[in-house]
C-alpha cells in the first residue's frame, strides 16, 4: 500500500485511518507492521481521561499496535480540521493509563501517533512529539521516512516487546516428576488386576474392536425409543440439535426394535419409481454415532422381509482406504466387488451364464463385430467373447457398472451400497469421499448411501461440492447414551457368562491369597459394578459421557479400562463378589483410573484426562492458566455464532487475539496451546481430524474440554494426579511437591490427607501466581479462567476439611 500525497482526497476521519494512518503503518515501504499486530479500537477496553481531554466516556485509540503481548504503540485519528495535537495528546494519555497498571520500570506503551489528515505527529508516552511534519512530505525514500522507520517501524517495534518480555519472564520452569525419578516415574505401569483375566473373553467379545459387528446390531443395538436422556449439565453439549433450513429438510431416523420406517420407505420408492439418475442419501451424525452400527442392524434385522428379499446390498469401507482419495475410483470399484460377493455368496458371479448377464450391455455394444467374426469363423468369436469378458471382469470399473446392471436390470432387483465409515475421515477426505460417491452412483445408477459427519453436512451444504447434489432430505441419526450402550452390551456379556464361563472361578488377592467362586458372582460383579458407576447418584456418569462425547468406542474403551485397572483394588472387587459390599467403588477411583490407566502416575500418555495446568517450557510467555482461559473463552461463547457461521466455532486468531488483549499471551503461544488442546481432544476443529489447526481454522470446545473446566478442577483426586506434570516456577514449591509424589510411588499409595496438603501447597501456589500475572497486564477482565479454577480448587479444599457434604461451586458457566 502506498500513500499519494498528490492525489490524497481526505474529508473525514474514517478517511484518516483508512487512507493514511493504515497504509503507512502496514506498508512495507513505511513501518511494515504486520497486519496480525495491528488492532483497532474495538479490540482495546475504554480509559477514562482527565476533563481536559473533553472525555465523559470511555476512550479507545484508533489503532493500537501489539508485539509479544504488550501494547506498544497508540495511533490517534482526528478529522480534517481537528488539530494533530489534540490526538496526539489523547494518545499520551491513553499509553500512561496502560503503563501506570505495570510495575515501575516496565513501560511497554512506549509510541504514539497522531494524524490528522495534514499534519503526522510522533513520539514518546512521556514527551513532547518527536517529530512533527507534514503528510505530503512523507515520501518513500525521503530523510522523514527513514527517521520515522528507525523510530517505531517494524524492528524498533518488536525490539520493544522482547525488552518488556525479557523484563517479566522468569527463570524456567521446574516439573515435579523431573526431581521424583524423572521419566522412569511416567513410564512405570502397574499389572492389571487379577481379576479381570476372568474378563478377558468377555471385553474382547463385547466391548474391544474384535467384537462381532453383526451380533452386536443384532442383539445389542440401542433403538430410539431405548435412549435415556442427559442431565442438564451436559445436554447442550451431547445432545444433538437439529438445525432445520429452507434449503434443506433433516429428518431424525427413529429405528425401534422392529424397523426404520423412514429408510424403508424411501428403498421402496426408489424401487418403485427406478428413477434414471439414480440416488445419493445421506446420513449425518456425530462421530461414533453408531451410523455405521445402524446401517448394520438395518441391513440384519429392520429390513422389512418383502424388501429383504429383493435388495442386495454391499459395504464400502473407507478405514482401509488410501491415503489419496481424489483418484480413488478403482479402489471404490474393487472393494464393492468384494464386498458384495461376500454378501451375496448364492449368486456366481464368476460362471459363464452370469458374466454373460453382467456384462450383457457390453455384449450387445460388440454384437456387430462378433458377428463379423463368427462368418470368418466361429472359433474366432468364442475367443473374442472370452477375451472380452476376461478384459471387463479384470476392469473394477467395468465389474461394478455390470454388476449394477445384473442385479438392477437383469434380475430387477434393488442395489443399495453403503459408504460406510466415511465420518472417521478428516474434512479434506470426507469431501473427497463425497465426491466419489456421485461418482460411483453415475455409475450403477444405485441407492447410494453415505455416512458423513454433521459438522461436514452444515458447513459445506450450500457449498462445492456438496452443492452439486441436493438429495432433498438428509436423515440424521442421533447417538445412544454411554450408560445405554453398556447395558445392552452387559446384558449379553452375563448371556454369554452364563453359557461359556467354568462354573468355579479362582481369583488371586495381591496377598497371595486365593478365591474361588462360582461364575453367577463374576456376573454379579459385572451388574454391581454398572450399578455402581451408573445408577447412583454421583457425577461418573457424567464424567465418563463428557470425556467420551459421542464417540461409543472412546466409551467402550473407557469403560474396559475401569474393569481392568490395577488401580482398582482387588479388595474393592472381592468385597461386591462375596457380598460384603462395604467398599464401593468411589468418584475417585474413577477418576484415577482415567487419570492413569495402568500407569503409576498421570501424564499425556497414560490416560483420557488431561492436566490444564500444565503449559511447556519453550512457550515463549507460559504460564499455569493459558490453557484454561482458552476453555474458559470457548465455554462462554459457545452458544454464539463464529465466524463461520457455526455455533461455538471461533477461528485461532479470534481466540489468540482476544487472550491477548485480557492476559497478554503471545499469539504464537496460543496456537501451540491451542494444538495441544486440540490433541488431547478438549476441542474440535472445522477440518474434523486432531492433528493440527492454524491461524485460520476454527475451533470449539468439546464436552471433555468443558468438563475438564467446569468440574475437575473441584476435585482433590484430578489435583493431586496432575501435580507431578505441572511446571511450577517456584523451585521450592516443586520441591515439595516432588516429595509427595516420591512417598507414593515408594508406598503404592497416599492418604487422603496427605494429597489435601499437597493440593494446599498447589492452590497456594496458583493463587500467588494469579495475582503477580494479573498485575502484570492492565486489561484483565474481572471474571477469567483463573478465578473460576482457584474458585473450585478452594471449594475442595474447604469440603474435605471440613468434611461438608460435597458440592459444585457456583459457575458464570452456567449461565451461558
Amino acid at each position: 500500500m502506498h500513500i499519494d500525497p498528490e492525489n490524497l482526497a481526505v474529508r473525514t476521519e474514517s478517511d484518516v485511518e483508512q487512507k493514511i494512518l493504515m497504509p503507512f503503518l502496514s506498508g512495507e515501504v513505511y513501518l511494515a507492521i504486520p497486519l496480525s499486530q495491528i488492532r483497532t479500537k474495538d479490540f482495546l477496553a475504554p480509559a477514562k481521561l482527565d476533563k481536559e481531554a473533553g472525555k465523559t466516556s470511555g476512550y479507545f485509540p484508533d489503532y493500537s499496535v501489539w508485539s509479544y503481548g504488550f501494547l506498544v504503540m497508540v495511533v490517534e485519528a482526528k478529522a480534517p480540521g481537528v488539530p494533530a495535537e489534540e490526538g496526539y495528546r489523547e494518545g499520551s494519555l491513553y499509553a500512561r493509563h496502560v503503563n501506570q497498571n505495570y510495575p515501575t520500570g516496565l513501560n511497554p506503551c512506549r509510541f504514539v501517533l497522531a494524524c490528522n489528515g495534514d499534519i503526522l505527529r510522533f513520539g514518546f508516552w512521556d514527551a513532547k512529539p518527536e517529530m512533527s511534519f507534514k503528510v505530503k512530505d512523507l515520501l518513500v525514500q525521503s530523510a522523514i521516512l527513514q527517521k520515522l522507520r528507525e523510530y517505531c517501524g517494524i524492528d524498533a517495534v518488536n525490539k520493544q516487546g522482547a525488552g518488556c518480555l525479557r523484563h517479566i519472564r522468569r527463570k524456567a520452569a521446574q516439573f515435579p516428576f523431573e526431581l521424583a525419578g524423572d521419566n522412569a516415574l511416567l513410564n512405570a505401569k502397574l499389572p492389571v488386576n487379577s481379576f479381570a483375566a476372568d474378563l478377558s473373553p468377555i471385553l474382547r467379545r463385547y466391548f474391544s474392536n474384535q467384537e462381532d459387528v453383526h451380533e452386536i446390531a443384532r442383539r445389542a443395538y440401542v433403538s430410539s425409543a431405548e435412549i435415556t436422556s442427559y442431565d442438564r449439565v451436559l445436554d447442550s453439549l451431547l445432545k444433538e440439535r437439529l438445525s432445520v433450513r429452507r434449503d434443506t429438510v433433516v429428518r431424525e431416523l427413529q429405528p425401534d426394535k422392529r424397523g426404520e420406517e423412514t429408510v424403508a420407505r424411501t428403498i421402496s420408492e426408489f424401487d418403485k419409481s427406478r428413477p434414471q439418475r439414480d440416488h445419493l442419501q445421506i446420513i449425518q451424525g456425530a462421530v461414533g454415532s453408531g451410523k455405521s452400527l445402524f446401517m448394520n442392524r438395518y441391513h440384519d434385522v429392520l429390513q422389512p422381509e418383502d424388501g429383504a428379499k429383493r435388495t442386495r446390498w454391499a459395504f464400502i469401507d473407507f478405514n482401509s482406504a488410501p491415503p489419496d482419495l481424489a483418484t480413488a475410483y478403482d479402489w471404490l470399484c474393487a472393494k464393492f466387488v468384494e464386498d458384495f460377493q461376500e454378501r451375496n455368496p448364492e449368486l456366481d458371479l464368476f460362471s459363464l451364464a452370469a458374466l454373460r448377464g453382467v456384462f450383457s450391455r457390453n455384449i450387445q455394444k460388440r454384437k456387430g463385430v462378433y458377428e463379423a467374426l463368427k462368418k470368418a469363423s466361429a472359433q474366432e468369436e468364442e475367443t473374442a467373447r472370452a477375451k472380452d469378458l476376461l478384459q471387463w471382469q479384470d476392469d473394477p470399473r467395468e465389474l461394478s457398472r455390470g454388476i449394477a446392471d445384473y442385479v438392477m436390470g437383469g434380475r430387477r432387483e434393488v442395489l443399495v451400497v453403503v459408504m460406510d465409515n466415511v465420518d472417521r475421515l478428516d474434512l479434506k477426505d470426507q469431501l473427497n469421499a463425497f465426491q466419489l460417491a456421485l461418482f460411483f452412483m453415475a455409475e450403477t445408477k444405485g441407492f447410494i448411501i453415505l455416512q458423513m459427519r454433521d459438522e461436514t453436512y452444515e458447513r459445506f451444504k450450500n457449498k462445492p461440492p456438496l452443492d452439486t447434489f441436493r438429495s432433498g432430505i438428509t436423515f440424521h441419526i442421533s447417538p445412544p447414551r454411554f450408560v445405554d450402550v453398556v447395558k445392552r452390551r452387559l446384558e449379553l456379556s452375563l448371556e454369554y457368562l452364563s453359557a461359556q464361563a467354568q462354573d468355579v472361578q479362582t481369583y488371586t488377592l495381591s496377598t497371595g491369597i486365593r478365591i474361588s467362586y462360582p461364575k453367577s458372582d463374576l456376573g454379579a460383579f459385572l451388574r454391581e459394578l454398572y450399578l455402581e458407576l451408573f445408577e447412583r447418584r454421583h457425577n461418573i456418569p457424567r464424567i465418563l459421557e463428557a470425556l467420551a462425547g459421542w464417540d461409543v468406542r472412546k466409551a467402550l474403551e473407557m469403560f474396559v479400562s475401569i474393569i481392568t485397572s490395577g488401580h482398582l483394588s482387588e479388595i474393592t472387587i472381592t468385597s461386591k463378589v462375596i457380598g460384603a459390599g462395604a467398599y464401593p467403588i468411589k468418584e475417585y477411583n474413577v477418576l484415577k483410573i482415567l487419570m492413569r490407566t495402568d500407569y503409576r502416575f498421570a501424564s499425556d500418555q497414560s490416560g483420557v484426562i488431561t492436566n490444564i495446568f500444565r503449559f511447556d517450557r519453550e512457550w515463549h510467555k507460559p504460564d499455569n492458566f493459558i490453557l484454561i482461559e482458552i476453555l474458559y473463552l470457548l465455554a462462554i461463547n459457545r452458544k454464539k455464532v463464529g465466524q463461520i457461521g457455526l455455533e461455538g466455532f471461533w477461528t485461532c486468531q479470534h481466540v489468540a487475539e482476544g487472550l491477548m488483549h485480557r492476559f497478554g499471551y503471545i499469539p504464537e503461544d496460543t496456537l501451540l496451546a491451542l494444538n495441544y488442546l486440540l490433541r488431547r481432544q478438549l476441542i474440535t476443529a472445522d477440518h474434523l481430524n486432531f492433528r493440527e489447526v492454524e491461524p485460520n481454522d476454527s475451533v470449539k470446545i468439546s464436552a471433555s474440554g468443558f468438563m475438564h473446566l467446569r468440574f475437575l478442577p473441584a476435585r482433590l483426586e484430578y489435583l493431586f494426579g496432575v501435580l507431578p506434570t505441572t511446571p511450577f516456577f517456584d523451585g521450592d514449591g516443586a520441591r515439595v511437591i516432588a516429595e509427595f509424589v516420591k512417598r507414593e510411588n515408594v508406598r503404592g499409595r497416599v492418604p487422603a490427607a496427605d494429597k489435601a496438603r499437597a493440593v494446599e501447597i498447589f492452590y497456594a501456589y496458583l493463587f500467588a501466581q494469579n495475582k503477580f500475572l494479573r498485575e502484570k497486564h492492565p486489561f484483565t477482565p474481572v471474571n477469567s479462567g483463573a478465578d473460576l479454577s482457584l474458585r473450585q480448587m478452594n471449594n475442595a479444599l474447604q469440603t474435605y476439611w471440613h468434611k461438608a457434604a460435597e458440592s459444585e461451586p457456583g459457575s458464570e458457566l452456567d449461565l451461558v
